[in-house]
């Protein structure tokens, strides 16, 4: 197994987080679960995710991984750690650990992720886990949702809610007084590809 360390940072986006707090939740979890990475014209950006991709050799989720990482980093300054088989890591997982700070009007605070992508014969499946704590309450977290998000179970004591235009999940942990966010989202793709 090889682990790398890189310091990634990403620049907010023209639609980054807004100083209004629903805005800030609606935007933090709302981003598309599933990445148009089919086209053949689509440039991935220049970041640790795709670097190391690049270095394990991946094939197979050679586009999977670096878009899931993207997806989980968007907004925030993020020091990255990735683990992968070397001697076959495009026949295995690859998963990196994520430490995030998000510093913007509205939310500002640390947040934490996984990605993890493996290769499932000519394709590749890969998932994203962000978790991050606010401040409000988890009865007042639906309303800062995005719109259109609907409530799917309760495991226990965790609101399950589905995020629209396939923007995966979010799950609200109670911690005292305030939320544990916590939003998932995965992506298939073939090689070089996803969708």
């Amino acid at each position: 197994m090889a682990v790398f360390s890189l310091f990634g940072l990403v620049a907010v986006g023209a639609a980054g987080l807004t100083a209004i707090q629903y805005d800030v939740v609606r935007n933090f979890v709302s981003q598309p679960a599933v990445a148009k990475t089919n086209e053949a014209s689509q440039t991935l950006a220049d970041t640790p995710f795709l670097q190391h991709a690049m270095q394990a050799g991946l094939q197979s989720c050679s586009t999977v991984f670096p878009v899931l990482g993207e997806l989980l980093t968007n907004g925030a300054t993020y020091s990255v750690q990735s683990v992968w088989n070397n001697e076959a890591a495009d026949k295995h997982v690859v998963q990196a650990l994520v430490g995030m700070n998000y510093a913007a009007e509205g939310y500002n605070g640390p947040a934490a992720g996984v990605v993890v992508a493996a290769p499932t014969g000519s394709f590749c499946e890969g998932s994203m886990i962000r978790v991050a704590p606010f401040a409000a309450s988890c009865a007042d977290m639906p309303a800062m949702l995005p719109k259109g998000s609907k409530l799917t179970n309760n495991l226990a004591q965790i609101s399950v809610y589905e995020l629209p235009d396939n923007g995966g999940n979010a799950m609200l942990l109670p911690t005292g007084n305030s939320c544990v966010v916590i939003s998932v989202a995965s992506a298939t793709g073939t090689q070089g590809g996803g969708k």
